[in-house]
């Protein structure tokens, strides 16, 4: 398992561009990955989770091993 310490800020912005990638509007794509309704869905509550800060610690994807931390 790998632990990646991060702040809340930089934390928010990663889970952004997850949501955008999952739902298929990220600029930075040449097509879109798709429209993943329960990853948007997961992405967005775990999005206002950390934003309130009631999440400190997290995966993006389930299968990922790396965990992200928030060192605020």
């Amino acid at each position: 398992m790998n632990r990646i310490f991060m702040t809340r800020e930089e934390a928010v912005h990663v889970l952004v561009e997850a949501h955008a990638k999952a739902s298929g509007n990220s600029a930075q794509l040449i097509r879109p990955v798709g429209n993943d309704p329960a990853r948007v869905e997961a992405l967005d509550r775990l999005l206002l989770d950390v934003r309130a800060g009631r999440v400190d610690e997290f995966r993006i994807d389930a299968n990922d091993s790396v965990h992200i931390a928030i060192t605020d």
